[in-house]
């Protein structure tokens, strides 16, 4: 069998998994959500850390070169995967390499054996020396178009095609000025201005590339697949920092795409600074990290009063703590039977491996337990 054919049979398998398994659609609860109307299932993740006293988590060796049919081909075979533990699919597939896709446009090397982290910094002169990218060949980019090629070519126009994780403009700074992006703002600030505009330029120039690349048929539109900033690396300045050095950039970006999604990575200053000062905000995100960075992080109940009854869909990403998972999840998923604009992704700490099979039956419990509340 050819691997046209491969690909064919694989869509086709895919699409009889989705049909087979509403309960796991992303896609319809996201939709549901946005629109803020009541869905009959919960479609939440349930996972756990990796044991890495048991080797789970490296790395595995980089696959070799692969044809954009070979690269399709194994993401569609892999796509019903997470059925198994019923955790979430959507029919659509995202394009890139990760946190780190922009940031390679600007000469960051991707480093393939850690699942392509930014590896290297480079000096803030020598970022303006260069100047703006081309979005159609720097980088990561000719890849993705092969691959948003492939898919439009050998797929039903039901597979959506979504952007790449864009991450937001001090994200990408970070991963290619390192440290320097604390302090150039304060020891720089006309090269800084010169440098996130730049950014800034090439983000939204990107941003229009990979649209008109993947067309209107096949572009998902979801906000998080679409018009999402990420915000990770604010979690490390200031309120006022971000608010002198940062917040003008996001907000153009943010005016550009017209409704945004923000992901704080549970910051609780970056979760209502982000809020209060950017327009068009539709998605954002909290939860309670029991480890958390050095920010902290936002808890369900003050990111729903910030909140407050603005019409703004909130993804709640929660660890809960050892023995206390059903409670945990029963007490979040009880919030849904007031507010239909939640999401849900759940990570025990202290399950391991063995500790599936009980997952798998935790999974289908709260499963019920959401039916019984909507």
């Amino acid at each position: 069998m050819g691997i046209s054919a491969q690909i064919t049979e694989a869509a086709e398998d895919f699409k009889a998994t989705l049909d087979a398994h509403p309960e796991c659609r992303a896609d319809l609860a996201f939709e549901a959500a946005l629109a803020g109307r009541p869905r009959k299932h919960a479609v939440f993740y349930l996972g756990r850390f990796p044991d890495l006293a048991a080797g789970e988590g490296k790395h595995a060796p980089p696959p070799p070169p692969r044809t954009p049919e070979e690269r399709l081909l194994d993401w569609l075979k892999g796509a019903p995967g997470p059925v198994a533990k019923l955790n979430p699919i959507e029919a659509i597939r995202t394009v890139g390499k990760g946190p780190g896709t922009m940031a390679a446009s600007f000469g960051i090397w991707l480093n393939p054996e850690i699942g392509f982290t930014p590896h290297g910094e480079r000096p803030l002169a020598d970022v303006l020396r260069d100047g703006l990218p081309d979005p159609e060949t720097s980088g990561v980019f000719p890849e993705m178009r092969e691959d948003i090629e492939a898919t439009k070519a050998l797929t039903p126009s039901w597979l959506k095609i979504a952007l790449p994780d864009m991450q937001g403009p001090f994200n990408i700074a970070h991963n290619i000025l390192g440290s320097e992006v604390f302090l150039a703002p304060l020891t720089e600030p006309e090269e800084w201005d010169r440098f996130m505009t730049l950014l800034t330029d090439y983000f939204i120039a990107a941003h229009r590339t990979l649209v008109r690349w993947i067309g209107p048929e096949r572009l998902a539109t979801h906000p998080v697949k679409l018009h999402r900033l990420a915000e990770c690396s604010v979690n490390m300045v200031s309120r006022d920092f971000y608010l002198e050095h940062v917040m003008r950039f996001d907000r153009r970006i943010a005016e550009y795409y017209g409704e945004v999604a923000i992901h704080p990575c549970s910051g609780p200053h970056v979760f209502r600074v982000t809020l209060e000062h950017l327009p068009h905000v539709v998605y954002i995100e909290a939860g309670r990290m029991i480890n958390p960075m050095s920010a902290g992080s936002i808890a369900v109940d003050d990111a729903l009063a910030a909140i407050g009854s603005r019409p703004i869909a909130l993804a709640i990403g929660e660890e809960l703590a050892a023995g206390e998972e059903e409670a945990g999840m029963r007490r979040l998923l009880g919030l849904a039977a007031r507010n239909p604009r939640l999401t849900f992704v759940f990570c025990g700490l202290g399950w391991k491996k063995a500790d599936e099979p009980a997952m798998r039956d935790l999974h289908q419990r709260m499963n019920e337990y959401y039916a019984e509340i909507v």
